[in-house]
């Protein structure tokens, strides 16, 4: 389980932990014969097959298909791949020692703007000495499903009863105004939360249900806003 630095509205701050939050589905997909399919990942080609390598081999890569299927290498195509580790290629097929990655801006017609060197973009979500904040700004509950597009959502756990007490307060507080609250990352708490490093930023939004002694808080993250047009 993955943990996070959470603050409360009280600005205390404690590591809760996190996780996806799944529900198993009621159904299973099966094949024509009743069992259960089984996904894997499966070499598609080699090096030697892809299109650059063929055009520089052909002189009419065409003819060359047709006549002998030249794409496909029949010893190595199809076979089950597992512990894959990235390699970067140079411009001639072979591992490249030394490796410097580089960003590309276009404009929204597709064309090239300019580029910059690659950044790391550090997870902002478990920093020591900076907790997620509680910014205080409220959304109704219903308002807030009708405006952000919520792509992804996980469940926040305690990892002690003190921590138990921390999360069901913010909870019942969420629970008893029918509200989300808009969390905040960084020093000032007005950034958007990044779970992993080079991740994608996401605003994220907590929303709680107890029940007697129990409770669910959950954090949800957006990435899309619903704007209405204006209508002329």
């Amino acid at each position: 389980m993955r943990t996070i630095h959470l603050s409360n509205e009280k600005k205390r701050d404690a590591q809760v932990g996190f996780e996806l939050n799944r529900r198993k589905s009621k159904f299973r997909s099966v094949t024509a014969d009743g069992n259960v399919p089984v996904n894997c990942r499966i070499l598609k080609s080699t090096r030697a097959t892809e299109p650059d390598a063929l055009l520089k081999q052909f002189d009419n890569l065409s003819d060359a298909i047709i006549q002998n299927d030249p794409e496909i290498d029949m010893e190595q195509v199809g076979r089950k791949l597992a512990d894959l580790q990235k390699v970067y290629l140079d411009g001639e097929g072979k591992p490249a020692k030394s490796v410097t990655l580089t960003e590309h801006l276009y404009a929204v017609d597709g064309t090239e703007r300019g580029s910059r060197p690659a950044t790391v973009t550090q997870a902002n979500i478990a920093v020591e000495t900076v907790p997620v904040r509680w910014t205080g700004k409220i959304f109704p509950r219903a308002q807030a499903i009708r405006r952000f597009v919520f792509g992804r959502s996980y469940q926040l756990r305690h990892v002690n009863g003190l921590t138990f007490d921390f999360l069901y307060e913010m909870a019942k507080k969420l629970a008893e105004s029918d509200s989300m609250l808009l969390l905040g990352g960084g020093t000032k708490g007005n950034e958007p939360l990044i779970l992993s490093n080079n991740g994608t930023p996401y605003r994220a939004f907590l929303e709680g249900r107890v029940r007697d002694n129990s409770y669910v808080l959950l954090m949800h993250l957006t990435n899309l806003e619903l704007k209405e047009i204006a209508h002329e």
